[in-house]
């Protein structure tokens, strides 16, 4: 089943891309879209990966246990029950 999240931390966005090197070379398998951007508070992170077991062996293996020390506040992380997910070109999955 599909996983995604939103993830907003209260960090600069210098912050984001130290930890955005976790993304250098072959895209993570189980990857479907990773979108982040500035906000007012720091920045946001919108994820959609093809299960929740991908998402923490890229959590795990990439990103080490010192990912979420890059904000000075713990980020607010929401996983999202997707229902309804469109992927470019093919048909919705219910």
């Amino acid at each position: 089943m599909t996983y995604a999240f939103v993830n907003d931390v209260a960090a600069s966005w210098e912050r984001y891309e130290r930890f955005a090197q976790a993304f250098a070379g072959p895209t993570p398998e189980g990857l479907v879209v990773h979108a982040a951007g500035p906000t007012d508070e720091g920045f946001r992170i919108i994820a959609v990966w093809e299960s929740e077991d991908a998402w923490e062996r890229f959590r795990a293996d990439r990103l080490g246990a010192d990912a979420e020390t890059v904000a000075h506040v713990p980020p607010t992380f929401r996983p999202l029950n997707a229902m309804h997910v469109v992927h470019g070109g093919k048909r919705p999955r219910e």
